[in-house]
């Protein structure tokens, strides 16, 4: 380094990069190839130029059944990792459903138990306000009249 550059402030020199540029993509020490795991466990892939991305990132299964199909997913759409391991994103792990399919997947053998339901039940019962004074009692009294005559 030569006295002229030791001497000049960093802001004025040409030959290092300043300002926002330097901050991002490969100038960003936080950078790791464009690819991160967000919170949810997913892949997600910088494509600032697809039309469905957030912030500048598409999910990566979204991406490779695109290339499968050779077009862009609809929003209704989704993919389904049949492994269920939410980082592997090969071809034969993907597979292409609606939003309600995929719903129905994850939800196939799942029921609640007796204890959970009177739980709920119990939990529900207390929710309902004191000083109700909405139609049920009008037709209550509906009722009760109806059935005097």
């Amino acid at each position: 380094m030569s006295e002229h550059q030791r001497r000049t402030l960093v802001s004025r020199r040409k030959d290092l990069k300043w300002g926002r540029s330097a901050r991002e993509g490969k100038g960003n020490s936080n950078w790791h190839g464009g690819k991160y795991f967000d919170d949810k466990g997913y892949v997600r892939v910088r494509m600032t130029q697809h039309p469905y991305q957030v912030h500048g990132y598409v999910y990566e299964h979204r991406l490779v059944m695109e290339l499968i199909l050779g077009r862009y997913l609809r929003s209704w759409e989704s993919c389904h990792h049949i492994n269920e391991v939410k980082s592997d994103n090969r071809a034969e792990n993907i597979f292409l459903c609606s939003v309600s399919e995929h719903s129905a997947i994850h939800r196939e053998g799942h029921t609640h138990t007796m204890e959970h339901k009177d739980y709920m039940r119990k939990k529900m019962k207390g929710k309902a306000s004191k000083n109700f004074k909405g139609k049920s009692k009008n037709i209550i009294k509906m009722r009760d009249t109806a059935s005097d005559e």
